[in-house]
């Protein structure tokens, strides 16, 4: 135990508060002794070596690489000062700056023969989010971002999904719509680091 509630993570070495440490009732102090973040990443890392599970950035062809790994990390781009939440957090993803509770939805172009295109977000009547950002792609192979929507949840959540079509229902939304230089700049970055 360190000084006034802290523990030295014997992982990373750093001294932290008590609460960044899971319980461990075998131990002295009744902690364990590496910290959350530590015990985390090596969960991760012994998980991909036994072929459990790919990390996020070599999943592409996983159903959520384009929400978790994609949108999320373009869109913590997008705004200064955000907490990041845990993967699998119930109602929302961030905290902005504000307080406010941000669920990120991402969506590709569905193209449907003599349809128009669109993307569908699924919002699950979610009433926990502040704000859902909205980010629709061409594709999942170019990462380019097309539209970006900041949509308060009094708009979204009482709906179980919301439909974004092209040609009849896209100026419903440019109320709003956010400007795309920063989730394309993020984007490309991301496309550069897949390609080497």
């Amino acid at each position: 135990m360190g000084d006034m509630g802290n523990k030295r993570c014997t992982k990373c070495g750093e001294l932290l508060p008590v609460e960044s440490f899971c319980k461990n009732r075998a131990a002295k102090d009744g902690l364990r002794s590496w910290c959350k973040a530590c015990s985390k990443a090596c969960l991760a890392d012994w998980r991909h070596l036994t072929g459990r599970q790919r990390p996020m950035a070599d999943a592409k062809d996983c159903s959520q690489y384009l929400g978790v790994y994609v949108a999320e990390r373009a869109l913590s781009k997008f705004f200064d000062h955000i907490e990041r939440m845990p993967f699998g957090n119930p109602g929302y993803d961030f905290i902005c700056g504000k307080g406010f509770k941000i669920d990120v939805k991402s969506a590709c172009r569905r193209k449907r023969v003599g349809r128009s295109d669109g993307w569908w977000f699924n919002i699950r009547r979610n009433c926990v989010a502040d704000y859902f950002l909205c980010l629709a792609f061409d594709d999942r192979e170019s990462l380019a971002p097309e539209h970006v929507w900041l949509i308060p949840g009094s708009v979204l959540n009482h709906l179980s999904s919301v439909a974004v079509i092209t040609e009849s229902r896209l100026a419903k939304w440019s109320a709003y719509e956010q400007p795309l230089n920063r989730v394309e700049a993020c984007c490309s970055i991301m496309r550069d680091e897949t390609d080497r």
